[in-house]
């Protein structure tokens, strides 16, 4: 009962600390610099490839999987998926005028490092995710770490000096190598 208690304690302090470091940070005025709804409004589309071999060849962009094409006011309006031989396999039309790019990474946080902590029903750490950000708020890092503080999972974020994503890559956590790099290229609207 004790145990419980202190747990309940220690989660209530973990999560005002998270909650007080997410206010003094608002993602729409990180650096004064844009939201990344702001990033898209000159974009005519975003082709996103997988190179699923990476280890063998870490430059190779690899095949076209999927195109986001945008509006004039830079929303979405069209999400393109490919097979691997390149040919169209689905082709979606996305109606309204509010639908942003997911970007991944998004702005959140400054020069930080958020740690998020699972517990399992007795109290006992049943993993955590380490999240690191760069000065300009993007996420550059996840690890995944099990209550060994093993790693069992790494993610690495590149970006383009606009801020739009540039390269999400997954790593093959024993060799210390890229497994899986998924290449963000941007087709801009020119007057």
């Amino acid at each position: 009962m004790q145990k419980i208690k202190v747990m309940q304690n220690l989660i209530y302090i973990i999560l005002l600390l998270w909650l007080g470091t997410a206010c003094q940070n608002n993602p729409q005025k990180v650096n004064n610099k844009p939201h990344a709804y702001e990033l898209t409004q000159n974009i005519k589309a975003c082709k996103i490839y997988s190179s699923d071999f990476a280890i063998l060849n870490p430059n190779e962009r690899g095949s076209l999987i999927q195109e986001f094409r945008f509006s004039n006011k830079g929303y979405v309006n069209e999400l393109i998926r490919y097979d691997m031989n390149g040919e169209i396999l689905a082709r979606f039309d996305i109606t309204g005028e509010n639908t942003p790019f997911p970007l991944p990474g998004a702005k959140e946080y400054m020069d930080t490092v958020l740690t998020v902590i699972e517990f399992d029903k007795l109290g006992a750490i049943k993993h955590k995710e380490i999240r690191s950000y760069n000065a300009d708020g993007f996420l550059i890092e996840v690890n995944i770490r099990d209550a060994d503080n093993s790693l069992i999972n790494k993610n690495t974020y590149e970006y383009h000096p606009n801020g739009l994503i540039h390269k999400d890559i997954y790593w093959d956590t024993e060799l210390d190598k890229p497994k899986q790099i998924i290449w963000y290229e941007y087709e801009f609207i020119t007057n």
